[in-house]
């Protein structure tokens, strides 16, 4: 998949997810711009969120990748005051259905830290430094509190 359609695939996704996301958090919207480094955001509660959509099933592999730069860039808004919370969710296919898919989240502990060199070489990308994210840490986005 080329990158530009690998981010109409992700933008789709997102339309997908948000109606789920207002079911937990009211006033979320979509950013403005489609290049922000989060895909959501509650101005009320202070949450960003982004979203991470996997063509496989959870569990598929052990760990989960996303870029090292989203983790960055949620600590510093947190830092910084711009924000309380950071979530990053994941939309991966279902096992027993391969057209519905499953939403589950991780929230940032500021802990957590795993990273590995790696990328998607398919679409010829450099290898970089992703977070590497064990998916016994992912839960599912009804167990979202906030």
């Amino acid at each position: 998949m080329t990158k530009e359609k690998d981010i109409m695939w992700g933008l789709e996704k997102e339309t997908f997810v948000l109606p789920l996301l207002k079911s937990k958090i009211k006033d979320v919207k979509k950013t403005e711009n489609q290049f922000d480094c989060f895909d959501f955001r509650s101005d009320e509660l202070k949450i960003d969120l982004e979203l991470k959509s996997r063509n496989i099933f959870k569990g598929q592999y052990p760990t989960i990748f996303f870029g090292l730069n989203k983790l960055v860039e949620g600590r510093l808004r947190r830092k910084n005051g711009t924000s309380l919370r950071t979530i990053y969710l994941f939309r991966f296919k279902q096992r027993k259905n391969f057209n519905k898919h499953a939403v589950y989240f991780w929230e940032d502990d500021g802990i957590f830290g795993n990273t590995t060199m790696n990328g998607n070489l398919q679409r010829g990308e450099k290898k970089k430094e992703l977070v590497d994210l064990p998916c016994k840490l992912l839960k599912p986005l009804k167990e979202l509190s906030v």
